[in-house]
Formats: structure tokens, sequence, C-alpha cells
């Protein structure tokens, strides 16, 4: 049994140290063995497989110094790392200094009966030293300086040659590289001692070293090499090695294999000569170094590492002949955290699909700032901190080859400032779509932190204070957009170039102090959502997926129902008056709303799709990018949505039916389930009525932010018609290559630029020739440009995908790959919708298909809640969709599990 495996963590007692050989629970103690030694009994503590060993404590390395202290020092004086000759002179007469020490009795005493009592005289172990530092200098194998490596280990010592192989560790401490390491990472030569572990020698045939994360980028996916015999082999890269690639994403594993030529190993007429190379038997030299089971053995044990650590690790390890696993060492994976970027556009490209303008980019890039900022506000963070956070404020997104994406290592950032954070990071990270590939290695500090409780307290009071005034809170919210918006589109009317620039500012400023409270909404409602799957885990394990979906439909109808149930309306006047749908079969629905608007029609349906446009006119595709015109700008827009309903049997009764079934259904179901335990089902309804109100506050100020995007392309179109008339710019489209401050500027004194049109040009050129698309979400190291990835685009591909099941349901029909909906022509009756990303703008269309597929998307994003809403099973997150899945193939999708299997392709 290993004899620290039942042993609790916790720290040894002062005097422990002082004992020349370290067993047991002091091997636990830092100070005294580095926390190389330490974190193997960690692990062995916590049952992990790491071969026995014990230590020589780092006091007695002091001891043997002791004698030759002043000598040493003398000789370290002035160590010049640029002379390399005169450190090789030093280092030689510092190594004769240790070598010479005499090692006290008592200490070599119990080195030898703990060899014999650990292991027994006949035994074959390793001897490794540890540097252990003191004060600010860090030790060998910490959280700082993981890879310090200055230190020599030996293989295949017998008990003959302990005391020397002792020896030889402790004088590797003033070799050459340790004095040059030293002094390259600025540290002092002074101060440290060495500890030396003794450890059993595993004859290690199959050799490994895992990264539980991408060292090169800190990206979560792990990377593992390994290659034939012993360990150092591959941590010396001495032998062929084998890569192997493992995604969190999905537990995929990539292969990248080496023809092996060389192993390395012991010799058994010789273990004194330590390892030795030797060729690979000719049936070895192609086949992968470890199988499948052996490397999800290996992932599996490096995850409970680096929990056991909390942080991502570095892991050696090995397979004896007889497949048993052996941890031999873990380190940290030591991470420049600030150089480190996560992006992922899974949430943001439903609301930014595809190429994006300057002048969109910049405006959302404001809208970030300014939401943000007043909601880190409503949550306690002081004013003087966000004010030092203010270039993150700036950087939530950036526009990487013209697509819009999430900064999300700024989100952790400014996030963490909050100490609510950990009450609703999970949740956070779902509701953005969070790749396991793609999170942050940096834990959140818990709401336990001790000196953090004062601030956690005064947080959590006003959280609680938000939660029960939340209700009231937003509708003051939406009172005062209505009365501020209403306030600037009445002065827009009369403004001239310089007024509506100022009219813009004022709005920003109104919103920079308001639009928090549509953020809290969201953190409320993601704990909400939390707390209700965590009580359908535990009560209702055996439910279907589709119960919760069915609860959250009914109750009052929020904005995005609201201007649905309007344009439907409007198409069901439209099905009554044949004519129009005979007009728009032969003219352009631009020259049919002529007619509309001429009252060619009757002076009803002109007057409705009038007062449509006055109220929600600014919901449409793509409704948040200020280059694409909406309802507003082109009314025949929504002539046209509401044709594509009229020639369907859709109505709004239909659709409250469905809803107010799912309701009614569920509800039983609820019932049924939980019967003989009221009080659950009452606070399980509870969870969710409260979910579904912070749903509906979420949809209607959705809209309010469309609105206000909606004024900006208002006033901005209107700038750059005058500054297409005062020549300035080539076109009055022009205006969406500039950023706003180059609009705003040019008006107000403060642009630094007068070539708009030479600017817009070169704009208008990189809008049209941006490249392929970048993946959903990866991770850079140092300047972004340089650590962008290639371009990963997915093939048709037969057999099953999976992405992420949002809205329950099986059901057949004909995938219809949609890339622009206007292109689609007429949906049919079993179309399986497959798009790259839907946004509000879509729901004509998605409410015709019988299933969804999206590429992107999360839980929580539009198109996900839609499905639930309406109860069409859908698909997020499903990578290349679009291109893995041929259109006019039969398809069967999952929307519960996010399977889609392909059946078919369309042959014609």
């Amino acid at each position: 049994m290993n004899i620290l495996r039942s042993l609790r963590i916790s720290k040894p007692s002062p005097s422990a140290g002082r004992r020349p050989v370290l067993r047991g629970r002091a091997l636990l103690n830092e100070a005294e063995v580095g926390p190389k030694f330490a974190r193997q009994a960690r692990m062995a503590a916590a049952g992990l497989p790491v071969p026995r060993f014990f230590c020589l404590s780092a006091a007695v390395f002091t001891q043997v110094l002791s004698p030759v202290r002043a000598d040493v020092d003398a000789v370290l004086v002035d160590v010049d790392a640029g002379d390399s000759e005169a450190l090789e002179k030093k280092a030689s007469i510092l190594r004769e200094m240790v070598l010479r020490a005499p090692v006290p009795a008592a200490a070599e005493r119990q080195l030898y009966e703990a060899f014999d009592q650990e292991f027994g005289p006949g035994a074959v172990v390793s001897v490794r030293s540890s540097v252990v530092g003191s004060g600010a200098q860090a030790g060998e194998d910490s959280a700082h300086d993981a890879f310090a490596g200055i230190s020599d280990s030996f293989l295949y010592v017998t008990r003959d040659q302990l005391l020397d192989k002792v020896r030889q560790c402790w004088a590797s401490a003033f070799g050459p590289q340790a004095l040059l390491y030293r002094a390259a990472r600025g540290g002092t030569q002074h101060g440290f001692e060495v500890a030396v572990g003794v450890q059993r020698m595993e004859f290690g045939r199959r050799s490994f070293v895992l990264f539980t994360c991408d060292p090169l980028t800190g990206a979560r996916d792990r990377v593992l090499a390994a290659g034939l015999g012993i360990g150092e082999g591959v941590v010396q890269e001495k032998v062929p090695v084998d890569h192997y690639f493992i995604s969190r994403r999905d537990d995929a594993v990539r292969s990248v294999l080496a023809h092996k030529t060389q192993l390395m190993e012991e010799n058994p007429e010789r273990l004194a000569d330590g390892p030795r190379t030797a060729p690979v038997p000719e049936e070895l030299c192609d086949t992968a170094v470890l199988t499948e089971e052996q490397i999800r053995k290996v992932v599996a044990t490096g995850d409970r590492i680096e929990r056991l650590f909390g942080c991502p690790q570095d892991i050696e390890g090995t397979f004896t002949a007889d497949g048993t696993l052996h941890i031999l060492q873990a380190r940290p994976v030591v991470l420049e955290l600030d150089r480190q970027r996560l992006w992922s556009n899974a949430n943001i490209t439903e609301s930014y699909p595809d190429v994006t303008t300057a002048l969109t980019y910049s405006f959302a890039q404001r809208f970030y700032r300014e939401d943000f900022h007043d909601f880190y506000r409503r949550l306690g963070v002081r004013r003087t901190v966000l004010d030092r956070h203010e270039g993150e404020l700036r950087g939530m997104i950036g526009l990487l080859r013209g697509r819009v994406y999430y900064s999300l290592s700024v989100w952790y950032t400014l996030h963490g400032l909050s100490r609510t954070f950990p009450l609703w990071r999970g949740s956070f990270e779902r509701m953005m779509g969070m790749s396991p590939s793609v999170t942050h290695v940096r834990p959140t500090p818990p709401l336990t932190c001790p000196g953090k409780l004062p601030a956690t307290s005064a947080a959590l009071v006003r959280l609680a204070v938000s939660l029960l005034t939340h209700g009231a809170a937003a509708r003051n919210f939406e009172a005062w957009w209505h009365r501020t918006l209403a306030e600037h589109r009445t002065a827009a009317t009369t403004a001239d170039p310089l007024q509506l620039v100022q009219l813009m500012r004022s709005l920003w400023r109104e919103a920079g102090s308001r639009w928090g409270i549509t953020l809290v909404n969201d953190i409320l409602l993601q704990m909400h959502e939390t707390l209700a799957m965590r009580l359908f885990e535990r009560w209702l394990p055996q439910a279907d997926p589709g119960l919760h979906s069915d609860l959250l439909c009914g109750g009052e109808e929020n904005r995005s129902v609201v201007i649905l149930m309007s344009v439907i309306d409007i198409a069901e006047r439209v099905r009554g008056i044949p004519a129009v749908l005979d007009a728009l079969a032969v003219k352009t629905a631009e020259e049919v709303w002529e007619e509309v608007d001429d009252g060619a029609y009757g002076a009803d349906l002109a007057d409705r799709l009038r007062t449509h446009v006055e109220l929600h006119g600014d919901r449409g595709l793509q409704e948040l990018k200020l280059e694409v015109l909406l309802p507003r700008d082109q009314p025949s827009q929504l002539l046209r949505t509401a044709a594509e309903y009229a020639r369907g049997d859709l109505t709004r009764q239909l659709l409250r039916t469905r809803e107010a079934e799912a309701r009614r259904a569920g509800e039983h179901r609820l019932a049924g389930l939980l019967t003989g335990h009221p009080l659950r089902r009452r606070v399980l309804r509870a969870v969710v009525a409260a979910q579904r109100r912070h749903i509906n506050i979420r949809e209607n100020t959705r809209y309010n932010r469309s609105e206000l995007f909606g004024f900006a392309r208002h006033v901005y179109h209107r700038l750059g018609a005058d500054l297409a008339a005062r020549g300035l710019l080539e076109s009055a489209q022009d205006v969406v290559h500039l950023t706003e401050e180059e609009i705003l500027g040019t008006y107000d004194g403060t642009a630094v630029t007068d070539d708009l049109r030479g600017l817009a040009a070169l704009r208008r050129a990189e809008y049209h020739a941006r490249g392929a698309e970048l993946p959903m979400d990866f991770v850079t190291m140092g300047p972004v440009r340089d650590g962008l990835p290639d371009p990963n685009r997915g093939t048709a591909a037969e057999g099953t995908l999976h992405g992420l099941g949002s809205s329950g349901g099986v059901v057949r029909g004909t995938a219809r790959v949609v890339v622009d909906p206007h292109q689609l022509g007429e949906p049919t009756d079993d179309m399986i919708l497959v798009a790259r990303e839907t946004d509000p703008g879509w729901l004509f269309l998605m409410l015709s298909a019988r299933g969804i597929v999206v590429e992107r998307g999360t839980l929580l994003s539009h198109t996900a809640i839609s499905g639930r809403k309406f109860g069409i099973p859908t698909i997020v997150a499903l990578q290349h969709a679009t291109t893995r899945i041929p259109d006019g193939a039969r398809v069967e999708m999952d929307g519960a599990a996010g399977t889609v299997t392909i059946l078919e392709e369309d042959e014609a």
C-alpha cells in the first residue's frame, strides 16, 4: 500500500523538517523537500500512482556546506554570465568543494536505513535533486519557475552508488547551467538549498509527457507526446515521438505518428552505465506508442492531477511492461497569461454575422464599453478601479479578418473585478457558448476568500437588493428609454450635421449611465437558469429534455413575440388580398410597396404596415449592422416578410394555441413526476417563472438595443449623405467604412485626418477582400495577428454530426443550407434549416422549418430560445454545418441529443 495514500494533507509541524531523512507526512513540507517532491507527496496522498520515495532534506545540504560556506561565497562573488570560461572554472571549483565536503554520520546512516526499509538492499532507484528556494526565490517546479531543469538526476542507481549520487545532486546546484540559469532569471546565487529524492525505479517501456493545456497558447486542449522506452528519451528529445492532440470539446484524438527508429532503455548487464539508446524492433517502427485505452487513461489521470493542483500541468509518466501506469513528476505549465487572448464568436456572430464594417464595429465597441462600465458599477466595482481598466473596457470585442469576436480574456479580467463572479462564472460560460477548449485557466477566488469577505458581503447584499427591486428597475429603464429615444428622434428631424453629432454624444451619455440594468438581468437570468437545471437534475433526473422548455412557454408576451405577432397579423391581412401576392409574383417588393403606400390595395393595409414600421421598424435581418437597411429604412422588407407568412397557413391564434398546449402539457407532466412532493413542485415552478420573467426582460431590452443601433443608423446615414455632398466621400454609402469617431470628429474638430475619401476607399477594398473565416474559437499568445490560426473549413461528411442540443424533438426532413434568407425561394414543408447563425430577423424562416441547425450559438442565443419557444427541434454550435451537411440531403436530427444523421444526398 502506498505510504501516503491514507494521509490527510495538512501543514507539517516546524520540527518535522529538521530530520535528515523525510518520509510519510513529512514529505508534504515544501520548505524541506522543495516544490517538486512536495507535489509528488500530494499526488501520492491523493491516491495517484506515484512510485514510493523518500527525501534527504534540504537541511542536510546546508549542514554539509556549512564548513565550506565562506569559501563557496567567495567563489560566487562577481559571477559573470557573459564569461563562459570563467563560469566553467568557478563551477568546477564549487563542484569539487561540495563533493569533498564530509557528510554527517547520522545523515549517512539514516540514508541507508531508509533505502533498506523502503526498497530493500537489492533495489534499483532513481536519485533526483530539487532546488529549494528561500524568501522570494522560487523553488524548482514551483508555480512561477516550473521549468527550472538545472538539477541533476540519476537513473538505475544501486545501493553502493547511493551516497555518491546524492553528493553529485548537491554539486549540480553549482554547475555552469545552474549559475547561468539563476543569473538569467535575476536570482541570487545564495540562499537556496537542495533536497534529494530517492525513488523506486520503474523500468518504463512506453513513456510520455502530457500537457493538460496547449503549452504554446494555453488553449485547454491536451497535448500528449509519447516515445518507446523510458521517459528520458521523450523529455530530452532523444527518440522519435508520437504526438496526440486531445480536444476538450469532444475528447476527439488527433494522432501524428513518428517513424520510430530508436528507444531509450537500461543496459541490464551494466545498470550503472545509465540509460542507453537501442534500435526499435521493426514491427514497432510505425505502430502508435500508446493505444487509445492508454491515451484515455493518461488523460483521465492528468485531469485528476490538474484538479488537485488547480492549474494546468506538465506531467511525466510511464507504462511498465505489465501495463501499469506510473506518474513520475508533475509541474505547473507556466503561462504568460498577460500575453494570452481567448477568442470566440459563438454567441456574438448572431448579432454581427460574416464581415462587418468599421462603423458597425466601432459603434459596437463603444456600446460594450458603456454597457459594461455601468454594469460593473451596479455590481459595486469602484469607479477608480474601472478607470484602471479602461483599456480592457474598450477591448471587449475585436475585429479579426473583418469578423467580430469576443476577447474573452478581457471578459474574465473585468468580470473578476466583481466579488459576485464566483456565483455566475459557470452560467456565464454556458451563455457565452464557451468551448471547453477555450476557457480561462486561472481559477476564480472563492466567495469565502478570507481577505475579501467584507467586499464579498457588500457585493452580495447589493446583488440581493438588485434581485428584489429588479422588476421595478426594468420597468423604469423601459420608460426612460422610450422617453429618451422619442426626444432624440424628434430633435433629429430638424438637426443640422453638428447638432446630429451632439445628439449622438448625448445619447451615449444617457445610455452609459443606464444600460447596465440589462446586464444585471442577464446575470439574474443565468443564476435562475443554473438553479433550475440543478433542481431538474436532482429532483427530476428521469424527466424528458423538453420539459424545461415547455414550462418556459406562456406568460406575458415579450417584445420579440409582439413583433412577430404583428408581422403575422399583417400576413393574415395580405392573405385576404390575393392581388398583393399576385403582384409580388411578377414585381419587386419595392414596386409593390409603392403601390401599397399609394393605397392601391386599401388604406387599412397601408396604415397597418406604416404602424408596424413606426413601432417595430428596427427589427430585421442583421439589425445590429449599421451597413444593413431595415424596415424603418426600407418598408418593402416588411411586405416581403409578411408575404412569406401569407403563403402559408400560420396564424396568431395557431401560435398562441401551440404555446398554451406546450405549457399545459409541461405542467401536467411536472405534476405527475412530483406527485407527493407539492413543495418541490411549487419551488420548481417559482424558479422557472422567474427565469421566464428574466427571459422576457432580456428580449424586450434586446429590442431597445436594436432601437439604439437604429437611431445611430439614421444619424450616420444622414451624415454620410452630407459628407458625400461636400465631396469628402465618393458616395453616401461609404460612411459605413469610417469609424464612429472619424465621422463625429469631422464635424466637431476632433478628427485626425481630412482624407475621408481615401480612408473609406482603403476600408472598402479591405471589406470586399476579407479572407476565409477563422474558427469559432481559438487562443492566441503574443501579438494577435501573429497568432491567428489557419481557417479550418469543414467538408461534407456522411454519418452522424454532433452539436449542442437546445430544443428537443426528433424529426426527418430535407436539409436546406441557407446563407442569405432572401435567396432561399419557396420553403418546403419538410425543410430542416441549416445556417451559420440566425438573428431575430430570421424568425419568419425559422417558423417555416421542421428543424433548425446552426454552426454557432449557445443555449441562450436567440436561435435556441426561439426554438424552445415555438417547439422547433434546434441544434446550435454544430461546427461547419453549412459545409458538412449537403444542401438537399435527407437528414434526421435529434434536438435533445444535438445530433444530425445524413441519410442520403440529393442526387438531382
